[in-house]
């Protein structure tokens, strides 16, 4: 019997109506005799259940499993470095913008690589490298793709080995990708955020707290810590630590201010100062708070506070830049916008000048006098400060007074208005809103906060200060320069108590009864015996450094042979309408030395007298020069720069014209601390510019004040005017005027104001053929 051909079938039988179905394989072959005929059928049954339920379990778990990976976005990819093989699943093209069906357009991974962003190709070269090196940490990363419009998209490509060769490297490498690029993109956007928010909160420096009004304890975070010098102060603070930190003349308003808020009310904005509690400085604070009432039925403030002390001096400049750019309108180009600078402020502090204080007070006085309001002037002096100077340098001496005009900024108010007025003296206009009580209360703090002591070159330096205040309640004056001199004389009083003192101007005692030293009736007396008689200073020309000039100033010479300097009798003899006597007397025995010296063979330089502005509108004054013999003598007045040359009365500019057919030349003093503009100094026609010694102090650490000395010399040199440099005390500031043009050089490096016969050593004989 032979087999002949058989047939499979995958079949489900049952055995009855209620018995289970169970799959089995059915194999029927042919069974033919020795002429091949068919003799029967072979039916083999073998039972398939188990195997066949493996094998739909297995596909149903596969079809989940690609649900799954669709539904997911995920696209599979495969790499068997064994066989070569690669494969990359449908939503692995899909989300590269790829025809699922198409043959992808690279052949090899280089070429894969070039669609990749050209930041992130080296590194992805490199994970595929240490992928196939087995090495895990290069099994997950994420890098960028072009897509197929263009774009580039966000790839986190997770991958594992699942085969490896004999050597334990993967030779198989299965793994997903997925498209991250909007989670990129809102990282991205969080970042920025993130930034910028963290910028806001560095930048505002904003302290955040709340404040049970139950238990009055006060949650804080570190930057309200760090504002009020809480260095020992955790989450919670008693609410009284805040209060003791108020200054006390904020505090009243603070309170007030806080009573007024209602829950769920509008919150409110206050500015205040604070005394830090761990090392005392007194810094400005803004702060704005809120009440609202918690869930559990707790009254509770929330806030801010942020440290405006910046913000405060700020503001301070801006207004003093304000009210300068509001005081005129400039004139000349670069240059002058410089000398401008000079002209309103004091070149080492940066503060207010004399003369921008003289406007300031002028219009403040005039407001007070409208309003019904008063003024206080509170006029500070450095105790000691040439001592200072002397013991520790120059240097350590510019430093206090950098720290004292800081001192005063942070001490003052919204609407105080400083200045530096002196070397070291310095002036406060503050509105008198309370009792004199209080303003004494006031400048004792300053005092002590002056007191502290500093750090300069490695050394502890403290220094006290006297405080002199006046007020137009007790001056009872409209004009600036009366209140400044009744300050004035409040100080001399309370320097002569001893350092650290503050005095109040005593209306009873008058300006006079503050000069016990000089009286009216010895000025008047002195003036009448001739008392008063010129002191001469050299001046030197700056190329040659030979004797060109005398300044002639004014002395007080005793019976005893004392010699009394101008600043004990000017204010005196001004107030008593002295000074045209005193400037008559210096100018005629001027001119008699000079006589004499001519007689003697001398060549008698060029003498420059100073005239008071009272002087100069004296209707006599022309009538009186041409009673002396100035004729052939080179004679010079100068005028202050800051006084008149901008508001000539009719008699002052008579006097001026008839002055110069005398023959008499005109020099203007301490140029660059005044008002002239070019259009006055074209109108007046000087023949000489003398730089204030103000600016040329600091001219050799300043590269301001050399920029604006050059502008005063070359506009010198525009109209012809020569430059007189005084205050030259060193061999630097020789050096660099002369470099700068500079034509004459005064100064206490060169020679200090001597008497008529102690000037003669410097007079060069005449030679013969010169005119005597």
């Amino acid at each position: 019997m032979h087999s002949g051909p058989s047939a499979q079938a995958e079949v489900r039988i049952t055995c009855g109506k209620e018995a289970d179905w169970h799959w089995c394989l059915i194999t029927i072959s042919e069974l033919s005799d020795d002429k091949g005929e068919t003799t029967s059928v072979l039916l083999h049954l073998v039972d398939i259940e188990r195997q066949k339920k493996q094998h739909d379990t297995e596909a149903s778990r596969a079809r989940r499993w690609n649900y799954a990976l669709v539904s997911s976005g995920l696209g599979v990819w495969d790499h068997n470095y064994g066989t070569g093989e690669k494969f990359y699943s449908r939503t692995w093209r899909i989300m590269r913008g790829l025809v699922p069906d198409e043959p992808l357009d690279f052949s090899t991974e280089e070429e894969w690589l070039q669609n990749l962003h050209p930041q992130d190709r080296d590194f992805v070269r490199q994970a595929i490298a240490q992928q196939r090196d087995g090495n895990p940490d290069y099994m997950n990363f994420e890098y960028r793709e072009r897509h197929a419009a263009g774009h580039w998209i966000w790839i986190e490509c997770r991958g594992d080995a699942v085969e490896f060769f004999e050597d334990g490297k993967p030779s198989r490498i299965v793994g997903t990708d997925r498209d991250i690029s909007d989670r990129k993109t809102s990282e991205l956007l969080l970042a920025r955020t993130r930034r910028r928010l963290e910028l806001a909160v560095e930048t505002s420096q904003i302290g955040v707290f709340e404040r049970n009004l139950v238990t009055n304890e006060v949650s804080i975070d570190a930057r309200m810590a760090e504002i009020y010098g809480f260095e020992d102060a955790k989450d919670k603070v008693p609410a009284s630590r805040f209060v003791a930190r108020v200054h006390p003349d904020d505090l009243a308003n603070v309170m007030r201010r806080a009573q007024k808020l209602t829950v769920d009310g509008p919150a409110i904005t206050d500015r205040f100062r604070i005394y830090r509690e761990n090392d005392g400085e007194l810094r400005h604070v803004q702060h704005r708070v809120a009440m609202f009432r918690t869930d559990e039925g707790v009254e509770t403030y929330i806030g801010t506070n942020w440290d405006v002390t910046e913000e405060t001096r700020m503001r301070q400049e801006l207004l003093t830049a304000k009210q300068v750019a509001e005081a005129r309108n400039f004139e000349l180009d670069r240059a002058k916008s410089d000398i401008e600078r000079a002209v309103h402020h004091d070149y080492l502090t940066g503060l207010p000048n004399r003369s921008f204080l003289d406007e300031e007070l002028s219009r403040r006085l005039d407001i007070a006098k409208r309003d019904e309001t008063r003024i206080a002037l509170l006029q500070f002096d450095i105790d000691n400060f040439r001592s200072i100077n002397a013991t520790y340098g120059h240097e350590a001496g510019d430093k206090l007074l950098k720290h004292v005009a800081n001192t005063l900024l942070n001490m003052s108010r919204h609407n105080d208005f400083l200045a530096r007025i002196s070397g070291d003296e310095f002036v406060m206009i503050s509105n008198m809103d309370s009792s004199r009580k209080s303003l004494l209360q006031s400048a004792e703090r300053i005092l002590l906060e002056l007191s502290k002591p500093i750090q300069v070159g490695g050394k502890r330096l403290k220094a006290t200060a006297s405080i002199g205040i006046a007020t137009t309640q007790d001056s009872d004056t409209e004009r600036a320069g009366s209140l400044l001199q009744d300050a004035g004389s409040a100080l001399r009083r309370a320097k002569s108590e001893g350092p650290n003192r503050i005095a109040l101007f005593k209306p009873d005692k008058g300006r006079s009864g503050n000069m016990a030293q000089v009286t009216p009736e010895n000025l008047i007396e002195a003036i009448e015996k001739g008392a008063f008689v010129p002191y001469y200073q050299p001046q030197f020309d700056a190329k040659t450094l030979r004797l060109c000039g005398l300044e002639a100033l004014a002395r007080w010479k005793k019976h005893d042979g004392s010699i009394v300097e101008p600043a004990k009798f000017i204010p005196l003899a001004d107030s008593l309408n002295l000074m045209n006597q005193i400037d008559k007397a210096i100018m005629e025995k001027a001119l008699q030395d000079s006589a004499r010296w001519k007689a003697q063979g001398f060549d008698t330089p060029r003498i420059s007298l100073n005239i008071s502005p009272r002087r100069l509108s004296d209707p006599g004054l022309v009538t009186s020069l041409q009673k002396l013999d100035i004729t052939g003598r080179t004679l010079s007045f100068e005028l202050l720069e800051s006084i008149f040359l901008d508001r000539q009365d009719d008699i002052s500019a008579y006097n001026l014209r008839e002055i110069r057919k005398l023959g008499i030349e005109i020099e203007i003093d301490d140029f660059g601390t005044g008002y002239t503009s070019i259009t006055s100094l074209l109108h007046l026609a000087p023949q000489a510019l003398k730089i204030a010694r103000e600016l040329v102090v600091p001219l050799t650490h300043s590269r301001e004040q050399r920029t604006i000395i050059k502008s005063i010399i070359d506009i010198g040199k525009a109209l012809n005017i020569r430059v007189v440099a005084e205050g030259v005390e060193t061999k630097e500031q020789i050096e660099l005027l002369t470099s700068l043009g500079c034509d004459v050089l005064q100064g206490f490096g060169l020679g200090r104001p001597v008497p008529a016969d102690q000037i003669e050593r410097l007079l060069t004989p005449l030679e013969d053929g010169q005119s005597r």
